[in-house]
C-alpha cells in the first residue's frame, strides 16, 4: 500500500506514519519533529497540503488527512489561519484527487469538538447522529470541511472516512495548556509546580490513548465506509479524577488550585462530553489501554526526557 500523510510530524500524524506497513509519503511544512518518525525509509515532501501536486498524489492508495489547526486560540490573533489550513487546503487536495483515475481514500481526522455542549444540554452520550453545534472557529471549519469532503465524494466517488477524535493523549514532546494538556499536568506534577484547574477539573471527557487511536484508524482504513466514526475511549472521567491519578502515579506534593474558567474558555470552550462509540466498537475495536496504564506510559517517557 502507497500512504500519504498530512501533518505527519504532528503528534498522531507522527505516530500513525511509524506504525503503516507499506510505502509512506509524510507531507510537513517544516522539519520540525523529524526525530518522532520510527520508519528507515520514508519519503518527505516539504511543502503545506495547499502546495501539493497530482505527481506528489499519484499511486497513492490511502490519504491520512491529519494536517490542521490544533486549537481554538487562532481566532484571537490569526482567524484567517483555520479557514486557509482547515478549509482551503482540503479542497485543493480534493481537487486534485477528483480527476484521478485511482481515487486514494481519504481519511479526514476531525475533532469531538464539533458537538459544542450538546451533551451538557441533552445528557445524553453523543454518537455520530448527534446534533452538531460548533462553538469556535476551529471546531466549524473542522465541520465544513467534513461536509465539503462528503460532498466531493458525492460529486467525484472519493472514498473517504471522517474519524471525529475525542481528547487524544500519549508520550510526546510538546505539551502546553494549549494542547497535550495531559502531558502538561503529569510535567506540573513530576516538577512540584503547581497544578491550576479551572474549576477545580469538574467536567467529564473522553481521553483515548495514541495507541487505541492508531488501532482504531488503521481499523477504518480497510473496513470503513464513506461516512462519520466517533473514535473515542467510550469512558469518561473527570478531569479532577485524572489529575488524582497523575498525583498518586508520581507522588507528586504540587499543590492543585481550582481557578475561574476565562471569558475566552466559557465562550468557546467545551465543558462535559461522554461518546457513544457503538458504531466504532461494531466493526470489532475496543481500546485497551485504560487511564492508569496511559498515565504510567507518559510518565515513563516524561522521566526518561528529564533524566
Amino acid at each position: 500500500m502507497n500512504y500519504l500523510v498530512t501533518g505527519g510530524f504532528g503528534f498522531i500524524g507522527s505516530a500513525l506514519a511509524s506504525k503503516l506497513k507499506g510505502t509512506v509519503t509524510i507531507v510537513t511544512r517544516s522539519k520540525r519533529h523529524a526525530h518522532r518518525i520510527a520508519l528507515s525509509d520514508y519519503k518527505i515532501l516539504y511543502k503545506p497540503v495547499g502546495a501539493l501536486t497530482k505527481k506528489d498524489i499519484n499511486g497513492i492508495d490511502i490519504i491520512y488527512h491529519c494536517a490542521s489547526t490544533v486549537d481554538n486560540f487562532t481566532v484571537l490573533n490569526t482567524p484567517y489561519q483555520d479557514v486557509d489550513i482547515n478549509i482551503k487546503e482540503t479542497i485543493h487536495l480534493l481537487e486534485l484527487c477528483k480527476d484521478m483515475k485511482k481515487k486514494p481514500k481519504i481519511l479526514y481526522l476531525s475533532t469531538f469538538f464539533v458537538y459544542g455542549n450538546q451533551y451538557s444540554i441533552n445528557k445524553k452520550p453523543l454518537n455520530e447522529k448527534s446534533k452538531t453545534n460548533p462553538l469556535s472557529l476551529y471546531s466549524a471549519t473542522k465541520l465544513c470541511t467534513e461536509s465539503i469532503l462528503a460532498l466531493y465524494s458525492r460529486l467525484y466517488d472519493i472514498p473517504h472516512t471522517i474519524c471525529r477524535l475525542t481528547n487524544i493523549y500519549g508520550p510526546q514532546d510538546l505539551a502546553t495548556h494549549k494542547k497535550g494538556v495531559i502531558n502538561y499536568f503529569i510535567q506540573k506534577a513530576l516538577y512540584g509546580q503547581k497544578i491550576q484547574l479551572y474549576d477545580g477539573g469538574n467536567f467529564i471527557r473522553d481521553y483515548l490513548f495514541i495507541d487505541d487511536l492508531i488501532d482504531a484508524l488503521m481499523l477504518l482504513e480497510k473496513r470503513g465506509k464513506n461516512e462519520t466514526y466517533l473514535v473515542g475511549s467510550g469512558t469518561s472521567i473527570l478531569l479532577s479524577d485524572m489529575i488524582a491519578h497523575i498525583h498518586t502515579i508520581t507522588k507528586s506534593t504540587s499543590e492543585i488550585i481550582s481557578v475561574p474558567t476565562p471569558t475566552f474558555h466559557k465562550v468557546v470552550g467545551v465543558g462535559d462530553f461522554k461518546a457513544d462509540i457503538g458504531k466504532l466498537q461494531s466493526l470489532g475495536w475496543k481500546p485497551k489501554i485504560n487511564h492508569i496504564k496511559g498515565i504510567k506510559a507518559i510518565v515513563t517517557h516524561e522521566k526518561h526526557i528529564l533524566s
